[in-house]
């Protein structure tokens, strides 16, 4: 729960994804949805059943500073995922730490 709740607080508020789930939602649920939304992390990590609607985003241009907005050059793309898939990547250790720790066991 420790790295949930640690996730949650270091995330800055930014755009809602598809599912408009905002990080302020997250970061207010009570204590028994939190334990929810733990287990339900920890499934996904165990099974590697990545929900389909995770791999949807809303693109949004976005203007280059000091550039001509007249030219869709002058334009960045900005995708808007999903809180809740930023949350289980930032709490998904990197495939090092996976590896030191598989050699460690064994």
């Amino acid at each position: 729960m420790d790295e949930l709740m640690g996730s949650l607080d270091k995330s800055s508020d930014s755009a809602v994804g598809p599912d408009d789930t905002h990080y302020q939602m997250l970061k207010h649920l009570p204590s028994n949805a939190l334990r929810s939304l733990r287990d339900i992390l920890n499934n996904i990590r165990l099974t590697g059943s990545f929900p389909p609607s995770w791999r949807h985003s809303h693109v949004v241009p976005i203007p280059k500073a000091a550039k001509d907005s007249s030219n869709p050059s002058n334009y960045r793309p900005i995708a808007l995922t999903s809180c809740v898939c930023k949350i289980s990547r930032a709490l998904t250790p990197p495939p090092t730490k996976i590896l030191r720790t598989f050699v460690d066991l064994y």
